[in-house]
């Protein structure tokens, strides 16, 4: 009798699992980590609306509304400073010692906070502290939170659970208020904080095993591309785009309105509610209720609002809503106008208006939205928080007017809300159609272009999809990923058939997150295209889709004698199964790689072996199949390009620090170049300081280091131009030049870059006073071989000192480019470049005017030392006329000997060495033993 009650048990049990699955398209292996995800979410929302009406209820009983707009400056500033000290502490701590002492540190402060309201220590302005502290708790964790998800799920992953998660936090949104408003009854309003002290530290052991068990094995390559970039001068990205600066004003002004709200709201409330119990249960109640209808507004309005009214008219709700509530509050000051107020504002901002605002973002590239994504949610938050505080103190405070009357300033508010929202929407379909100029590549696809009109966001992308030219289409196609909506369902449905390769590729990708309709079926039919991507797609869609034994299903393909179906299987299963163990291992993908590899050793056909490769590659490198590593190794050698091409591709895949300077090795060959620098790019930022490492200490070719520069530049971030500045100290020439030529090219294409005018200046100075070092070992040299002339020595040290003399004015032609490439970072190439080949092989008269230009664009400091060095190139030889106007100081030769062996030059330093020899001078000898050392060191070090 128990055992069948256990079975029925199991049983309701694994249906409900098999139920969530399915209804939230999770996969069996990661429900665990999803629920751990999910309950963590829950746990701190939950924890943030007790805190939440708990603190207000406290802080309006004892400073009155009177104290929320001082309250509001001081959260904005603190939000703003404390958003700054934890990005550093971002930076130099690990974010699992960042999460443990947040939590850690809130239960604390939530149990001194207790006992201080407990013990009546908490007075006057000092309950501006825990209510500050909690508009930052909850910014804080929560992005913390985040920031951790995504570091557990790949970017195709996150697409798929981040909604599931998500509901987390709107569980907690509506548990959390209601627990409050019941606990109330039971305890007093300084115990809640308690409670949630006890609550909070659950999130502790589920943060500390996540950790363990999920983020602990990522190399620092993988939590490149599963974090956020850096926010690379999110201000100045803003700026220079004006559809950025529309949405930021339009979040920013909704943000203003939505404190004055709030204050409206908590001063009715605490002027009608005395009782703080019944404060902190109403506030409670109200918090959960706001979530409550948000949620219902987002499950069955949302879609339908912004597809019968479009994008920008569904923008017009939220400040519609709060314009009839503030014009009703003015007739009937009543607490339950301002509590529509708040619902109006609570639930439409999350659901209405947050999807308009998102696929009104389209047009910007994801870069810039990633990075730029923080800055919105906390600084122009914190911003709009702090000039609510000072528009209250202003008025409230200053001028002693009624909370009612801030309705006014609403309105008057409302009105500019609208202004940028008309100027938005405009500012869209410009965006919208230069996205599309930049696609179209010829006259034809121009006049295509003009026939589609911007009108409503969501009917404009079906028309580009349905109309357009194959390059607009999928580059609509690469932004639609970004917003997953099934309302562009049915359009995907018929780019299924496409005749463009790409499109297809790109419709399944987007189908594949949609859901309206499983379309296995027809997807079916696309294993057997001619395209393997195509296919590859295909068989990625049926592994997520297909409602039967998927396992059986892609044995079936596997182990077909099409060999194009056979390989696009073993790629697509290796794709889906990336970083997944547990699946891996279900699917026998291992088994199925050797098998590949066997039946590789039996083929004959050149053809049929060279695609037979590529897919194991493939394979190997998606699933990072470490044990097959040494397939990937082998390949990297081969004769075969395009195999060659695969295996530095599927190299890159792996994110294997082992494959960096292998991968490096094929920059310097044409045939391979493209491919080497792509597959150096996909590692992601972390590789920016591997590739400085190993050029600042040779570990690779002159000419590989070159292009590694390229790779640098390539990531166009702050990172990248601080070690490109880095890599014009101490280095070979060559290396110098391009650093330069990579940092100038960032300067003029990406503004937003910081590239401090001193730090150039300074360098060109460096460079000016090498030049004139150099011009000074040279007199010395001559001097000397003058004199040794004269004396009959010996021809070979003769020869030597020739040869060291030639090498150093080529050096000095080299540091000549260098100062006027540094120059051209400062000023304008376009003004530059032409001045330093003029210098260099015009006529006399055309010299001089290229001189005399330089001397009127050039700053005081700048002038002094580089118009000298430019009249100096003027002499045909190195006259003692020369030396005296740059004023040189002259050098010993052992002075010589020594400036030049501390220089990074290797070809200079094998002919100083020689010429020491050739000298057979034991003062010297001193110089040689040094640099030996240096050596020995060097190697020591390596």
């Amino acid at each position: 009798m128990l055992k069948s009650k256990l079975n029925n048990s199991m049983s309701i049990i694994n249906t409900f699992k098999l139920y969530i699955l399915k209804i939230f398209d999770l996969k069996e292996e990661e429900l665990n980590k999803t629920l751990l995800l999910q309950l963590n979410i829950f746990i701190i929302i939950t924890t943030l609306l007790i805190i939440k009406p708990t603190v207000n209820s406290l802080f309006l009983s004892e400073l009155t509304s009177n104290a929320l707009p001082l309250g509001y400056v001081l959260t904005a500033l603190l939000a703003i400073i404390g958003y700054h000290f934890y990005d550093k502490a971002l930076e130099r701590y690990p974010l699992n010692i960042i999460i443990d002492r947040t939590i850690i540190g809130s239960v604390i402060s939530l149990i001194l906070f207790a006992i201080a309201f407990n013990f009546n220590l908490a007075n006057g302005i000092l309950m501006y502290i825990p209510y500050i502290w909690v508009a930052i708790f909850g910014l804080l964790t929560a992005s913390q939170f985040w920031i951790l998800a995504n570091l557990v799920y790949n970017v195709r992953e996150a697409k798929r659970v981040f909604g599931f998660i998500g509901a987390g936090a709107i569980a907690g949104g509506i548990f959390g208020g209601y627990l409050t408003s019941l606990l109330t009854n039971f305890l007093e309003t300084e115990d809640l904080l308690f409670v949630a002290a006890i609550l909070l530290l659950g999130c502790i052991p589920i943060t500390r095993y996540i950790w363990k068990h999920e983020v602990i094995k990522l190399n620092p390559y993988q939590v490149s591309l599963r974090t956020n970039p850096k926010g690379e001068s999110p201000i100045k990205l803003i700026k220079q785009s004006k559809l950025l600066s529309l949405i930021a004003l339009v979040i920013g002004i909704s943000v203003l309105i939505a404190k004055l709200v709030d204050y409206q709201y908590s001063d009715y409330a605490s002027k009608l509610i005395s009782d703080q119990d019944e404060l902190t249960s109403f506030f409670g109640f109200w918090f959960s209720t706001l979530s409550v209808i948000s949620l219902l507004i987002q499950l069955f309005l949302t879609k339908r609002i912004v597809g019968t009214f479009g994008v920008g008219k569904s923008l017009l709700w939220l400040p519609s809503g709060i314009l009839v509530g503030s014009v009703l509050l003015l007739i009937i000051p009543q607490l339950w106008v301002v509590v529509f107020i708040k619902i109006v504002d609570g639930s439409l901002k999350q659901s209405v208006n947050k999807a308009a605002t998102e696929l009104l973002s389209i047009p910007i590239p994801i870069e810039i939205k990633k990075k730029t994504k923080t800055f919105t949610d906390v600084v122009i938050d914190s911003i709009a928080t702090g000039l609510a505080g000072f528009i209250l103190i202003f008025f409230i405070n200053g001028l002693n007017i009624s909370s009612t009357y801030i309705s006014l300033i609403i309105i008057a508010l409302i009105s500019i809300w609208l202004y940028f929202i008309y100027h938005l929407r405009l500012e869209y379909i410009t965006a919208f159609k230069s996205l599309l100029d930049e696609k179209s590549q010829t006259k034809k696809e121009k006049s295509i272009k003009e026939d589609i009109k911007v009108t409503s966001i969501v009917d404009t992308v079906k028309r580009v999809l349905n109309t357009g030219t194959a390059s607009q289409i999928i580059h609509m196609l690469q932004k639609t990923l970004e917003v997953k909506d099934e309302r562009f369902f049915s359009t995907f449905k018929k780019l299924l058939s496409h005749n463009s390769p790409k499109v297809k590729v790109l419709a399944i990708e987007n189908l594949y997150f949609l859901r309206t309709e499983n379309l296995c079926d027809i997807i079916g039919l696309m294993v057997k295209e001619e395209n393997q991507e195509v296919t590859t797609s295909a068989f990625r869609y049926l592994l997520k889709h297909n409602k039967k034994n998927t396992v059986e299903l892609f044995n079936h393909y596997l182990e077909s004698d099409d060999k194009t179906i056979k390989n696009a299987a073993l790629i697509g299963l290796s794709q889906e199964l990336r970083n997944n163990i547990v699946l891996q291992n279900k699917f026998s993908l291992e088994q199925h790689v050797e098998a590949a590899l066997i039946e590789f050793n039996k083929l004959i056909d050149e053809n049929e072996k060279k695609h037979c490769m590529q897919a194991i590659l493939e394979a190997i490198g998606h699933a990072r199949l470490e044990r097959y590593y040494n397939v990937i190794k082998v390949e990297l050698n081969s004769k075969n390009p395009e195999i060659l091409r695969t295996a530095i591709n599927s190299a890159s895949k792996t994110l294997d620090r082992q494959f960096i300077t292998p991968i490096v090795s094929y920059l310097s060959t044409k045939e391979t170049r493209k491919q080497a620098i792509e597959a150096l790019y996909f590692f992601g930022e972390p590789i920016i300081d591997t590739l400085y490492e190993l050029i600042k200490n040779d570990k690779i070719d002159q000419e590989d280091a070159q292009l590694a520069l390229t790779v640098i530049e390539k990531f166009a971030s702050q990172k990248a131009v601080s070690r490109l500045i880095k890599l014009t100290e101490n280095t070979e020439h060559l290396i110098k030049i391009e650093a330069i030529e990579c940092l100038k090219r960032l300067k003029w294409k990406h503004p937003n870059l910081i590239i401090k005018d001193r730090l150039i200046v300074d360098k060109i100075l460096d460079e000016c006073h090498l030049y004139q070092n150099t011009l000074s070992v040279i007199h010395t040299q001559i001097v000397i071989q003058y004199k040794k002339n004269s004396q009959n020595l010996q021809a070979e040290e003769n020869q030597a000192r020739i040869a060291l003399i030639n090498l150093l004015e080529q050096r000095l032609d080299r540091q000549l480019q260098r100062m006027f490439k540094f120059l051209g970072i400062k000023y304008p190439p376009q003004d530059v470049d032409p001045i330093f080949n003029t210098i260099l092989n015009g006529k006399e008269e055309q010299r001089l005017h290229a001189i005399e230009f330089l001397d009127n664009i050039l700053d005081k400091q700048l002038k002094k030392e580089l118009i000298p060095v430019a009249e100096s190139i003027l002499y045909e030889t190195n006259t003692e006329e020369k030396i005296k106007k740059l004023n040189v100081k002259i050098l010993s030769e052992i002075e010589c000997y020594n400036e030049l062996l501390n220089r990074k030059d290797s070809k200079l330093k094998l002919a100083v060495i020689y010429l020491i020899e050739q000298s057979k001078n034991p003062e010297f000898n001193s110089l040689l033993d040094k640099i030996t050392q240096n050596e020995l060191d060097k190697n020591e070090k390596n």
